[in-house]
């Protein structure tokens, strides 16, 4: 993703605000805007609006400041299936001594995960909610058998 300037960084925000809100009660917390730092966190209950909670989903994005506005430094989209109790993830973050590692987690059932992380890719917050979405909506359990693990040195 290309560095954010402070109305494309607002402009995001609203967005996925917007795509967010068509699937449940959205609460987002945006800290750090005046520091060198800044955390921007969306949280789905769904259908929420004080219906049993179906599902859950999580996404956690950081930033640091550059001359232009904000750069993404990391991410962390889970979706946690709460009929099943199931979890998929798409993280990007540093994975023992290796930085910004690319990454997924999976558990069929939560705490069962198989291996610590899985290989993925790059993704943008909406590529993976679109993931997350069609899970939730077709009624899908989270299926981690087509995942393949990091390597063992990924992880030391």
């Amino acid at each position: 993703m290309r560095d954010l300037g402070l109305h494309r960084f607002e402009q995001r925000k609203s967005t996925i605000a917007t795509v967010l809100d068509h699937i449940g009660e959205v609460e987002i917390v945006d800290a750090g805007r005046l520091t060198r730092d800044r955390a921007l966190r969306f949280e789905v209950r769904s259908p929420g609006h004080g219906l049993k909670t179906l599902a859950t989903f999580i996404y956690a994005e950081w930033y640091h400041r550059v001359a232009r506005g904000w750069r993404l430094t990391r991410y962390h989209y889970d979706y946690i299936d709460r009929r099943a109790r199931g979890r998929l993830a798409y993280h990007w973050h540093a994975v023992g001594r290796r930085r910004d590692v690319y990454h997924a987690h999976c558990e069929e059932r939560l705490g069962t995960a198989r291996f610590e992380h899985y290989r993925a890719y790059e993704l943008d917050l909406l590529e993976a909610h679109a993931d997350f979405v069609t899970l939730f909506a077709s009624d899908q359990l989270v299926e981690c058998s087509g995942l393949r693990p990091l390597s063992t040195a990924m992880k030391t």
